[in-house]
């Protein structure tokens, strides 16, 4: 199978038109066959609006909370946010991974899409810090990645802190 990963900041996948734009043009220009998103099981984000009024299958690829659960992750990805301060003191969110966690939801969504697809393209969209690691757990099943983008570009300079 042929992946496209497309890393975003979640805060965007539901309204920005310039996503739209970029979505609308890699799934014409790589004949994309269908999309697989993380985020909110219920949302209706922008990939699954370009997708459906594109006739393209569309699928939802994160874990349940139970799923999390039961893999035994929901614990740390709940404490995932941390306030930290910027330069000039004011508070700001930490950017943060957590490499065994985050490892295993990569995982479950690549299991997600193997079991939609075997063959074709996929434009894979997901939180920007997913990007690079989703890219190397494709590639050691044997999948080509196409490429890599990031929107906004400077979600690519982002240097998460591991916990």
């Amino acid at each position: 199978m042929r992946i496209i990963i497309l890393g975003t900041d979640h805060e965007l996948q539901c309204n920005d038109q310039d996503l739209k734009a970029l979505i609308t043009e890699i799934v014409a220009r790589e004949r994309v066959t269908f999309v697989a998103e993380e985020n909110r099981p219920l949302s209706n984000t922008i990939a699954r609006q370009v997708s459906d009024s594109l006739g393209l299958r569309w699928i939802q690829i994160d874990m349940s909370i139970e799923d999390r659960i039961k893999a035994g992750i929901e614990g740390k990805l709940l404490n995932r946010m941390q306030l930290r301060s910027d330069p000039n003191g004011d508070p700001t969110p930490a950017i943060r991974y957590a490499p065994v966690e985050d490892g295993i939801r990569e995982e479950f969504w690549l299991d997600r899409i193997q079991e939609a697809a075997d063959e074709g393209t996929v434009l894979v969209i997901c939180g920007c810090l997913h990007c690079l690691p989703l890219a190397e757990k494709a590639e050691k099943r044997g999948h080509k990645v196409l490429f890599k983008i990031f929107h906004p570009e400077r979600l690519s300079e982002l240097k998460p802190e591991l916990y």
